[in-house]
């Protein structure tokens, strides 16, 4: 973990490409995890929607300092509205994402364009899909990293009725 996605200049000076360094690290694991799975006769990783089966469990294996288990996700679980967001909430930021993507330009807080076609676009891009202090509208373009991590860890207890405790995707420890 180079730079959290709570890391503020005040900390220790500014993280130069911050986002382009969240960027470049998701496409190389995502890279890796492919190779290791075509080396293994298995398909690559297929991205989640939102509206689709996690058709694969997981089960981490993996305690806590008190000894409870991380949660497993069972086979074919689906994400679900947590009590303080979403699944359509996450469909409308990635839409977002993805419309300024497509048209080259983000919008920022105070409704002004900003290219991406350029030297800093991928560390924009970055910010704004980790959902990092820089990113420069974060309540448009919301936190989709990082509450994708949270809807994932809580897809066996969305309601949060059991008192499971956050899944490894939520510690981002052991998020990877």
């Amino acid at each position: 973990m180079d730079f959290p996605f709570w890391w503020k200049q005040e900390y220790a000076g500014y993280k130069d490409r911050k986002g382009e360094l969240f960027f470049y690290m998701h496409h190389q694991m995502v890279a890796r995890f492919d190779a290791e799975r075509l080396s293994t006769d298995l398909p690559v990783v297929e991205p989640l929607e939102w509206d689709q089966k996690i058709v694969e469990g997981f089960a981490p294996g993996a305690t806590y300092e008190n000894g409870q288990e991380f949660p497993m996700r069972p086979d074919n679980m689906r994400f679900s509205d947590l009590p303080f967001l979403t699944v359509q909430d996450m469909k409308i930021f990635e839409g977002r994402i993805r419309d300024a993507i497509a048209s080259g330009y983000v919008k920022t807080a105070d409704s002004r364009l900003m290219s991406l076609n350029n030297t800093d676009g991928i560390n924009l891009l970055g910010e704004i899909v980790e959902s990092s202090a820089h990113s420069v509208n974060p309540v448009f373009y919301g936190k989709l990293h990082n509450d994708g991590h949270v809807m994932l860890s809580k897809v066996t207890d969305p309601h949060l009725r059991y008192g499971v405790p956050p899944g490894v995707m939520e510690h981002f420890e052991t998020a990877t």
